[in-house]
C-alpha cells in the first residue's frame, strides 16, 4: 500500500474577503494540509494566535456541493487539538515587524490520518472541492500566501468517514437550551465552544453544563460542568508547544536588572472554549454512539450568557450511505 502527497496550490496569493475553491483529488482522500504563510504587521510583539486563527471564516470539504468538512479557523484549531491532538504549528514568532510566519492546519476525512479504513471514498473529477472563505479584514498580517497539500490513499476501500459540520446558536436568554444532534449516523464525538470561558476573576461562562438526552432520555452525558467538561477534552489535546514558550523583548540593556526570569504563567490556551463530548475515549470504538433509530437526539446546554455558541458534530458515514 501507498500514499500521495502532493500539492494541490502553490503559493498562491490570497486577498481578504474572497472565496476561493479548488478541485480535489479522485483517489480516496485522507487529509488535507491548508497553510497560510504572511508577514507580521506588527512591531516589538508577536501577533495575536487568534487573529491568525481568524484569517479563515470558513473552511470546507464539498461533496457534490454538500459539506463533509464546514468550520471557520478557531474550530479547525479545535477539530486538530482535541479531536485529533494535533497541534497547528506556526513559524518563526519572534515579534518583530515584518518577520515571515506560517501556519499550517490539517483537514480531516477520518479520525487516523493514513487509515485506508476511515478516509474519503473514490470519487469523480469535479465532485470533491476544497472552499475556502477568507475574513473581511486580517488584524497585524499582510503579504498572505497560500498553500494546499493533499493526502490520497490510492489502494484504499474505506469502510467510512468523518464529517463535520458547524452549527451556530445565539441563545436568547441564560438558562437550559436544546441543540438537536443530526440522526441517522453514529457520532464519534461532539466539540463545542462558547465565547465566554472563566477570565480573571469572572466566572462567567457560556458553556456552563451540559447533557444529552436521547428520545427524551439522559445517555453517556447525563451532566457534566464546564471545568470537567474542559478536562474532557484535555485529554486529547497535547500539551501546547508551539504556541507555548516565549521570549522577553526590552530595549536598552539598562532594563536588563528588572527582566522576570521567574517560571512562566501560562495564559488561557486558545483551546480554552473547546469542550468535547468523546463517544470514543478508548479509540477501539466500543462507545461509538450510533444514532440510528433514535427520533431525537439533543444536547441539552446551560447558557450562562446569551453569546454566541457553537456546535460541531463529528459523525462516522458509512462509504456506502452517500453524505
Amino acid at each position: 500500500m501507498e500514499f500521495i502527497h502532493s500539492v494541490l496550490a502553490q503559493n498562491e496569493t490570497v486577498a481578504v474577503g474572497t472565496t476561493i475553491t479548488y478541485d480535489l483529488p479522485v483517489n480516496p482522500l485522507s487529509f488535507i494540509i491548508c497553510t497560510l504563510k504572511f508577514s507580521q504587521d506588527s512591531a516589538n510583539t508577536q501577533v495575536a494566535f487568534g487573529s491568525i486563527l481568524a484569517m479563515i471564516s470558513k473552511i470546507e470539504v464539498l461533496y457534490k456541493g454538500s459539506a463533509i468538512y464546514s468550520s471557520n479557523g478557531i474550530d479547525l484549531m479545535g477539530i486538530d487539538g482535541v479531536l485529533l491532538g494535533f497541534e497547528p504549528w506556526t513559524q518563526n514568532a519572534s515579534g518583530d515587524d515584518n518577520d515571515v510566519r506560517a501556519i499550517s492546519f490539517i483537514v480531516p476525512m477520518g479520525r487516523k490520518l493514513y487509515d485506508p479504513r476511515e478516509c474519503f471514498p473514490r470519487s469523480t473529477r469535479g465532485e470533491l472541492a476544497l472552499q475556502i472563505t477568507y475574513a473581511a479584514a486580517f488584524t497585524d498580517i499582510d503579504l498572505v500566501t497560500a498553500q494546499f497539500e493533499t493526502v490520497e490513499l490510492p489502494d484504499a476501500t474505506p469502510e467510512r468517514y468523518l464529517r463535520v459540520t458547524t452549527m451556530s446558536v445565539t441563545p436568547t436568554a441564560a438558562g437550559e437550551m436544546d441543540v438537536e444532534l443530526p440522526i441517522g449516523h453514529t457520532l464519534a464525538a461532539v466539540l463545542f465552544w462558547g465565547t465566554t470561558k472563566p477570565l480573571a476573576d469572572a466566572a462567567v461562562r457560556t458553556l456552563q453544563y451540559s447533557q444529552l438526552l436521547i428520545d427524551n432520555q439522559r445517555r453517556y452525558f447525563s451532566m457534566t460542568n464546564y471545568e470537567s467538561w474542559r478536562q474532557l477534552a484535555a485529554i486529547r489535546q497535547r500539551p501546547l508547544t508551539s504556541q507555548s514558550y516565549h521570549i522577553h523583548q526590552i530595549d536598552g540593556a539598562a532594563f536588563a536588572q528588572y527582566m522576570d526570569t521567574a517560571a512562566v504563567k501560562y495564559a488561557n490556551d486558545m483551546c480554552a472554549p473547546h469542550l468535547l463530548w468523546d463517544f470514543d475515549p478508548l479509540r477501539d470504538d466500543q462507545y461509538l454512539l450510533d444514532t440510528r433509530g433514535s427520533s431525537d437526539v439533543v444536547a441539552r446546554i446551560y447558557a450562562g450568557d446569551t453569546n454566541a455558541l457553537r456546535v460541531l458534530p463529528c459523525e462516522l458515514i458509512g462509504s456506502s450511505e452517500g453524505i
